[in-house]
């Protein structure tokens, strides 16, 4: 079968788990206890996915293919971050010269943490597209279980975000319009990073754009994600255990991806 035909087909695949993913935390409407436990539990899965998968991933195809020095990596982490933090301030900057008012600031924090999230999170997705792009390119058969891997992977992300979206929207239908964008950027740039790769060896230039996201997802878990998580005091301890039961889920899908050679070198 023509190579962009199965990609396409990949690509609808994807996107309908996402949407999935993206459902399940809007079924009912949740109590402001509920939706902060279920921030804690994405920050938690958030946690795990930073530190078991991208950072090492990041590492390892920057170094150990690319033949880039730690310094030069840990630097990519270090702009991925400050520059979302940057976005994250002109944000907040904006809303708080709009409305500098002391009784709406919770509610701008949290429009703002669900906007730079959605930033931060989005560039993430558009190195998914290129890793799924680089292992079909690699052959259908890898291709074919790398999807399976990042489908686990993108349910768990939307679920995150969809439950982080209800903090600061209270429009279903404006929830789903950042959603729905969110679930077509990993297949729309894995369509683009397809058509550009044709006859281009992919291992050299993977591990970089890898390391910029992860700073911004970075940023997006220790700035936005936790914060909110123990946002309520009196709720610490409960947060907490939720946390680390995120982190444990976040350990078991990448098992399941791992297991699956959902990961792409």
């Amino acid at each position: 079968m023509d190579g962009m035909i199965v990609f396409a087909c990949y690509a609808v695949i994807l996107f309908l788990v996402s949407m999935v993913g993206a459902y399940l935390p809007q079924i009912r409407k949740l109590s402001d206890e509920q939706t902060h436990m279920l921030i804690a539990l994405g920050a938690g899965i958030f946690l795990g996915l930073l530190f078991l998968m991208l950072i090492p991933e990041a590492f390892h195809m920057a170094v150990g293919h690319e033949g880039k020095s730690y310094d030069t990596v840990a630097l990519m982490f270090l702009i991925g971050f400050l520059l979302l933090a940057f976005v994250d301030t002109l944000i907040k900057h904006y809303h708080m010269a709009s409305c500098p008012c002391e009784c709406h600031q919770d509610e701008h924090r949290h429009e703002i943490y669900s906007i730079s999230a959605f930033i931060g999170l989005s560039v993430h997705a558009c190195c998914d597209g290129l890793s799924l792009a680089a292992a079909l390119i690699g052959g259908e058969s890898i291709g074919f279980v790398a999807l399976i891997g990042m489908c686990v992977h993108k349910f768990v992300v939307l679920f995150s975000l969809s439950s982080s979206l209800l903090l600061s929207i209270d429009s279903m239908k404006q929830r789903w319009k950042y959603l729905t964008a969110f679930s077509l950027i990993t297949p729309l740039a894995g369509v683009v990073f397809y058509l550009f790769m044709q006859g281009i060896h992919i291992d050299d230039f993977v591990g970089m754009p890898l390391a910029f996201a992860a700073g911004t997802f970075m940023f997006v878990t220790f700035c936005n994600m936790i914060p909110e998580a123990f946002h309520r005091k009196n709720n610490e301890l409960k947060s907490f255990i939720i946390v680390f039961l995120g982190v444990v889920i976040a350990a078991v899908s990448i098992a399941i991806t791992s297991v699956l050679g959902g990961h792409v070198h």
